[in-house]
């Protein structure tokens, strides 16, 4: 649960990358922010997989990929601008992911903004349109915020809002349940306890008459 933004794309010129990076390094400097620089070697294939447990996982291997991620603020996830060997947008975890899973999310990228200021929700969205223009002209936004397309702030900060209000009213619901009482059921009987309160939710379309 959270507003996030979602997006896709494949770099239009391979030759451009060291351009992309230094960019993306400066603005990230200019702007105080956090990042981190991948530049392997394209030309190795990726062996990239998930080691340890679900407590502590790490991803070892080689990556074969080239990009930067970007720590905008504390409270939103890193926004990863990576690119595999095709030019394909991706992430370390999906690179891993794909080869212990084979699953159909290797080029599908995305960044929670949930939880930071409305201001951080709309300086990614600047600096993807910025990009699109200039490196990644096939670029696909689904932006959970709507700024994307209306560049609207104040139904940005709606979404938000409305969104926290309703992680607080789940985290109200969970705090009422004493942990005492949940050791007594069945994780079969939990999960109707929280369904039937879920439907008491004001806002959700699912609370009872």
């Amino acid at each position: 649960m959270g507003v996030t933004i979602h997006f896709q794309g494949i770099l239009q010129d391979k030759r451009q990358i060291n351009s992309f990076i230094e960019e993306l390094t400066d603005i990230a400097q200019t702007m105080n922010w956090e990042w981190q620089i991948l530049d392997e070697d394209w030309t190795k294939p990726s062996t990239a997989k998930l080691t340890g447990n679900k407590d502590n996982r790490e991803i070892t291997g080689h990556l074969a990929l080239k990009g930067i991620t970007i720590h905008l603020h504390p409270d939103c996830e890193t926004l990863d601008l990576f690119f595999d060997a095709e030019g394909h947008l991706t992430s370390p975890l999906a690179m891993a992911l794909y080869h212990a899973e084979g699953n159909d999310y290797k080029y599908y990228n995305s960044v929670k903004t949930q939880f930071a200021p409305p201001d951080i929700h709309i300086t990614i969205i600047k600096l993807l349109k910025y990009l699109q223009k200039k490196y990644i002209p096939n670029l696909e936004v689904e932006d959970e915020g709507g700024y994307w397309d209306s560049e609207d702030k104040n139904e940005l900060e709606k979404r938000l809002a409305f969104i926290n209000d309703k992680i607080k009213e789940l985290g109200d619901m969970f705090a009422e349940i004493p942990v005492i009482e949940t050791q007594q059921y069945s994780a079969e009987q939990l999960a109707a306890i929280i369904e039937e309160r879920l439907k008491n939710l004001p806002g959700t379309g699912t609370e009872k008459q």
